[in-house]
């Protein structure tokens, strides 16, 4: 039986949950039954971390919509690699992958959708409605991915696998030398209750909501202690907080972290009050660093957190009830303990990196069956 000679193509490459998907994916499939290669439209650091683990990573410098020679460069690759499966990560990769792969003859195609999109984009489920037939399965990261993609697209369910994020929650485990480290870096004291945000800042993610419980907080005379990890487009708002506004002393940007592990290990609480997402990467790597967490109910995080047994769920928008949450939790150490202690578990049982590979391995095999007999 011959390797399966599989593209995994995304729109960029910078560090974030879709492109960690990926790289988890290039790296850890079977090379005995899978040669495996990543393409994406734009580069990014992940592409370096892909060449440091022996896998072939190309960024073909797309630089808009209209760039023909760059998207025919793409077609070009996958007839010269003569790729079996192209899997297709975010909307416009798919977008250029699926016309690519027809021009090359890819024999089969696979997506995933990583978020159930919070922003009115019509014309991507009217592209999956138009084009769902050449598409041999559609992969979502959450059930109620699935369940929102499928509303919209109005393609079957046999259509669809889900298929959950995995990590190696060892990664993630408390490290008690680094809190100290961290926390005296942070200039916070032993005894101080730290909240810690780690993410793109993005409105997606709704560090606006968090930064307004956070000053609703202020105003009653509760400041919290918190820490933002991260970059994106807001983060004017975030340093304009931590420098001017009621952020003050108790609150520290401290830009993006490669080192997550040392971040979750200095903090107490965790929160993610994000407008939409669709799976929840960044809450699972807080469980399984035994962190109690705070989420919206939105699609993949409603499906990683049960409310009061593995973190507290609060609504979407809502800011007050985020900051009542907050205080709960910082006031509350029984109550941290018990959420860090089901949390740490449902992650290690529930998201395992190996898991998630051996899914991806079995959909492989299923609709490229005969390639590989062949």
């Amino acid at each position: 039986m011959r390797r399966l000679r599989v593209c995994q193509l995304i729109t960029e490459l910078v560090p974030a949950g879709a492109e960690r998907c990926v790289y988890d994916l290039a790296v850890h499939l079977d090379r005995d039954r899978f040669d495996v290669q990543v393409v994406a439209l734009r580069g990014g650091e992940v592409g370096d971390w892909l060449g440091k683990a022996g896998i072939r990573a190309t960024a073909l410098g797309v630089r808009g919509k209209w760039d023909i020679a760059k998207l025919r460069g793409l077609t070009r690759l996958l007839r010269e690699q003569r790729i079996d499966l192209l899997h297709t990560h975010l909307f416009h990769a798919d977008l250029a992958g699926r016309s690519a792969a027809y021009f090359a003859s890819v024999p089969r195609l696979v997506h995933t959708v990583h978020t159930a999109e919070g922003r009115f984009r019509p014309w991507q489920y009217a592209f999956a409605r138009l084009l769902g037939g050449h598409c041999d399965r559609i992969v979502c990261v959450s059930d109620s991915v699935r369940k929102w993609h499928a509303q919209r697209s109005g393609l079957p369910r046999w259509r669809y696998a889900v298929i959950g994020n995995g990590i190696d929650a060892g990664d993630y485990a408390r490290d008690e030398a680094a809190r100290a480290c961290r926390r005296a870096e942070w200039g916070f004291d032993d005894e101080d209750v730290v909240v810690a945000y780690v993410g793109r800042l993005h409105r997606e993610k709704g560090i606006d909501i968090l930064l307004a419980a956070m000053s609703h907080l202020s105003a009653r005379g509760a400041p919290q202690h918190l820490v933002i990890a991260g970059d994106g487009p807001e983060r004017g708002m975030v340093e304009n907080f931590v420098s001017h506004g009621e952020g003050g002393r108790h609150c520290r940007w401290l830009g993006f972290q490669r080192d997550v592990r040392s971040v979750l290990s200095a903090a107490d609480v965790f929160v993610l009050p994000s407008r939409w997402e669709g799976f929840g990467r960044a809450i699972v790597e807080a469980m399984a660093a035994s962190l109690p967490v705070i989420g919206t109910r939105v699609a993949g995080i409603s499906d990683i957190v049960h409310d009061g047994r593995t973190g507290l769920l609060v609504e979407g928008e809502d800011v007050v009830g985020l900051a009542e949450a907050v205080e709960r939790l910082t006031g509350d150490a029984d109550l941290r303990q018990r959420l860090g202690r089901a949390g740490s578990k449902h992650a290690a049982e529930s998201f395992r990196l190996d898991d998630m590979i051996g899914a991806h391995e079995r959909l492989y095999a299923e609709v490229a069956g005969e390639l590989l007999a062949g």
